[in-house]
């Protein structure tokens, strides 16, 4: 007679922005998962598995700990747990707007995942529960987002290849009446991702990144030692500076030198 199928049996709530599934089992797993159109928080309740993304690393997972399992990754795996609780997020909500992130899995014993697991415990039913109000269930699934962003980190190479897009982004178009929605949509994340980004790797916010872009833009043009006519509020509104005594005070901090000082040094006339 052959062996019977393990029992299998789960509860699934929420909307298309966060989803909780509860699954039980009375009998060991393993399969793939490919990738998907959402990330995917696991954890386990019981036993432990064996996690294996497509780039061959392995992890060995224990009951109570949170892994991300990163959209745009295929995993193979193997658990004994006769119950985990899985936690579906579209990709939108964690702030990206076109390319899924990776992302990097906490250390064994990081006690930075508590809060997670703490929120979990606290949401799951009220996630669950069909008659959860829409204006509730937009507020928690922000809650969630939150946490989720602050537990875990996206990857060296994912971060370096947004940040590398907003900086382009701001160089190619420091002309124009651009905002932080703007630069953040262009690297694909949120615009607290954004700023969180930019705080890490160069020490300054998105917009002083533009500004210090736009001053040696304006600067470059004062000082190019071409023929013709022009004039310091011109080049100054060219490059968005609309309020003309901050510009002259902001330009001298950081050349040392008024803007109609290194126009009379280019020997070019102003109008």
């Amino acid at each position: 007679m052959p062996p019977s199928e393990p029992a299998f049996d789960y509860r699934t709530g929420g909307d298309d922005d966060v989803t909780i599934r509860q699954i039980r089992t009375d009998g060991p797993q393993a399969g793939t998962i490919g990738p998907r159109p959402d990330h995917v928080v696991f954890v386990l309740e019981d036993g432990g598995a064996t996690l294996t993304a497509d780039d061959g690393s392995t992890w060995e997972v224990r009951a109570g700990r949170p892994m991300m399992l990163s959209a745009p990754v295929a995993y193979a795996f193997e658990t004994d747990a006769r119950g985990m609780t899985l936690l579906h997020i579209a990709p939108a909500v964690l702030g990206d707007t076109e390319e899924p992130s990776e992302f990097v899995q906490p250390d064994a014993d990081d006690p930075g995942v508590e809060p997670l697991l703490a929120l979990l415990r606290e949401v799951t039913d009220r996630i669950l529960d069909p008659a959860l109000q829409p204006d509730e269930r937009a507020a928690l699934n922000r809650r969630v987002a939150t946490v989720v962003t602050s537990t875990f980190t996206r990857s060296r190479s994912d971060v370096q290849h947004r940040l590398r897009h907003a900086i382009r982004f701001v160089h190619d178009h420091a002309g124009e009446p651009i905002e932080v929605a703007d630069i953040a949509a262009a690297a694909d994340l949120s615009e607290r991702g954004l700023q969180d980004l930019f705080r890490r790797r160069l020490a300054v916010t998105p917009m002083r990144y533009l500004r210090e872009v736009r001053l040696d833009r304006v600067h470059l043009e004062l000082a190019s030692r071409r023929t013709g006519v022009v004039t310091v509020r011109d080049v100054a509104r060219r490059w968005q500076f609309a309020h003309l005594g901050r510009f002259a005070a902001t330009y001298r901090r950081r050349f040392g030198e008024s803007p109609h000082e290194t126009l009379g040094r280019s020997g070019r006339v102003e109008g």
